[in-house]
């Protein structure tokens, strides 16, 4: 924003209608009862339209994957973890851990929803790793990108 008392541009300060950076924020999501192996599908609502992904964290071992849309996350069901996903797949990122952690995602990897129409919505697909059955909730540290 231009400031004319001091005769410079501000970053997103100042009086004249600047927005100014946005602040990271966490969105989280749970999965239904999983069984030791099984996969989930649930989806950070509210969201944003794209992002920025800074962390991923779970609260058991899991194998968690970030897509696109909906249909990509469908498309993708079948790969192993062992498995690259193709080229323009959707899937913006992946992390598989063994315990409840924390993943740093550096540097990080931007991501956008690419339903029609565009929405808040981030798909996840989770693979329970825990031993044993249970609920899994993914928390993903965002940058937003996109108002």
């Amino acid at each position: 924003v231009w400031d004319d008392s001091n005769l410079r541009w501000q970053p997103g300060a100042g009086g004249g209608g600047g927005i100014g950076l946005g602040s990271r924020t966490t969105k989280s999501a749970s999965t239904a009862s999983l069984a030791d192996q099984a996969i989930g599908n649930t989806s950070v609502i509210g969201a944003f339209k794209c992002y920025a992904v800074l962390k991923i964290q779970v609260d058991e071992a899991a194998w968690v994957r970030v897509y696109t849309d909906s249909a990509s996350r469908t498309a993708d069901a079948s790969r192993l973890e062992t498995a690259d996903p193709a080229p323009g797949a959707g899937v913006v990122v992946e992390t598989i851990t063994t315990g409840a952690s924390t993943v740093l995602i550096s540097p990080a990897v931007y991501g956008f929803n690419n339903e029609n129409p565009v929405t808040d919505v981030i798909p996840i697909a989770v693979k329970n790793k825990s031993g044993g059955t249970a609920t899994i909730t993914v928390t993903l540290t965002l940058l937003q990108l996109e108002a």
